[in-house]
């Protein structure tokens, strides 16, 4: 028999995955694991039957000749099939989209294609094929896509996942129902742990990145945390959080992370224990914690983290300043022939007293005192922010000040450099440049 499986604890974007593949490969069967989690189970549930699926006591004694896996390249998230069959006896294709994952399934055929979700990858092989589908097949693979693209807000989405979803909505799938199947927190006690997590988060700043921390202990292990963790993180405003939930029943801890930048990768953070998923969602299981202390394991793990970037790294300097003994229409003159809409004025010392803009200009021309000393007429009254300062102060500052310009200052108020909202912006755009500094993690 020929068979086609996903990870275990199986989300929407690999049951999508493996029913795309299923209409790329129709003579091969899809394997259900016997760990599902929330949305999934619904999701199935709804379509039972319309759906056809074998589970792994229906691979006892049977001999598989080949294997698709889709949605993990790791054989420890496929080894619910592997300990029943033992081994393929022809090939093994994996189609997967996380890249770093970990690849140690023998003798096995990687498809990698970086996408953010895996489903799309499928979708296009089913395009180039001109294979039609069906109303809820491509509901449920675009509910697939929605969910692991976090409703196409990831950076990890490419114009592949958008070319795949609207090929499944000119194919009929329903939005109004992907919407319905991903409703979050269906369940009392998500909404129960929800409060429970919200009451135990601790805040930490380290190295400029505010991380949130919470530890909960749970009688008996279930399945739905993700979205408790996806919902508490939405609420909190962190650059990343860390769930961890003990179980008592079986002396397990999971962890559950989320992150909103590339400087706080959760995935390899994670891959300390043996964790897998993507740089901003990702989750590890510590089997026999009893002894451990996993929340200060887990602190010292982020203490690795390269520091934030600051105001100095991607400030502009040197800075084009006036001094303060300059007129006004000496400032209008300079302006106009640096082409800057403000500047920094500087005592003698290089110390910034006050900022000279193109709105002061055209008060003193109106008051007729254009050859009148600046000082009448800058802004003595100036937002600095250290060159110390995280993206995260820069992100505060302008929020609540509405100049453009933000000079720079060392400890001594010594000007040097200067911060525009474009250079700010600028920054987070480029974000991805942080991976060489995680290299040396």
């Amino acid at each position: 028999m020929n068979i086609i499986v996903g990870h275990t604890n199986t989300d929407l974007d690999c049951l999508a995955s493996m029913l795309a593949a299923k209409q790329l490969y129709p003579d091969y069967e899809i394997v259900l694991s016997d760990i599902l989690n929330p949305l999934t189970s619904n999701v199935v549930s709804y379509y039972i039957t319309r759906l056809s699926f074998l589970h792994t006591t229906d691979l006892k004694d049977k001999s598989v000749d080949n294997m698709i896996v889709v949605d993990t390249r790791s054989s420890n998230r496929i080894k619910e099939y592997m300990s029943v069959i033992g081994h393929v006896n022809g090939k093994i294709t994996v189609f997967d989209h996380h890249p770093t994952d970990g690849f140690d399934i023998p003798g096995a055929e990687i498809n990698f294609v970086k996408n953010g979700a895996n489903s799309s990858t499928m979708v296009l092989k089913i395009m180039e094929r001109n294979i039609k589908l069906d109303e809820a097949l491509a509901t449920i693979i675009l509910t697939g896509i929605y969910a692991d693209t976090l409703n196409f807000t990831i950076d990890a989405i490419t114009e592949d996942d958008f070319k795949a979803a609207s090929y499944l909505i000119s194919q009929g799938a329903s939005m109004k129902l992907a919407r319905f199947f991903l409703q979050p927190l269906k369940n009392d006690y998500q909404i129960s742990y929800f409060h429970t997590m919200l009451n135990r988060l601790d805040f930490h700043n380290l190295k400029g990145h505010e991380v949130c921390i919470s530890y909960v202990e749970l009688p008996k292990r279930v399945n739905g945390l993700a979205a408790v963790v996806e919902q508490v993180f939405a609420v909190e405003k962190s650059d990343a959080i860390f769930a961890m939930f003990y179980c008592t029943s079986d002396d397990s801890t999971s962890i559950i992370a989320r992150s909103r930048k590339k400087a706080v990768p959760v995935n390899r953070i994670l891959a300390a224990w043996g964790g897998g998923g993507h740089e901003k969602a990702a989750s590890a299981t510590i089997k026999k914690t009893g002894s451990m202390n996993v929340p200060l394991m887990l602190k010292e793990e982020l203490q690795k983290l390269p520091p934030d970037r600051t105001a100095e790294s991607i400030m502009t300097t040197p800075v084009k300043t006036i001094p303060l003994d300059s007129t006004n229409a000496q400032a209008k003159e300079y302006l106009e022939a640096i082409g800057h809409t403000a500047a920094p004025v500087v005592d003698s010392e290089g110390k910034m007293v006050g900022m000279m803009g193109n709105k002061n200009v055209r008060n003193a021309e109106k008051a007729n005192c254009l050859n009148t000393p600046i000082r009448t007429y800058m802004n003595s009254k100036v937002v600095s922010i250290n060159a110390r300062s995280t993206m995260r102060d820069i992100e505060k500052v302008f929020l609540e000040n509405k100049y453009n310009h933000m000079p720079v200052i060392d400890d001594n108020s010594m000007l040097v450099g200067i911060l525009t909202r474009k250079d700010f912006l600028k920054a987070i755009y480029e974000e991805d440049q942080i991976d060489e500094l995680l290299q040396t993690r």
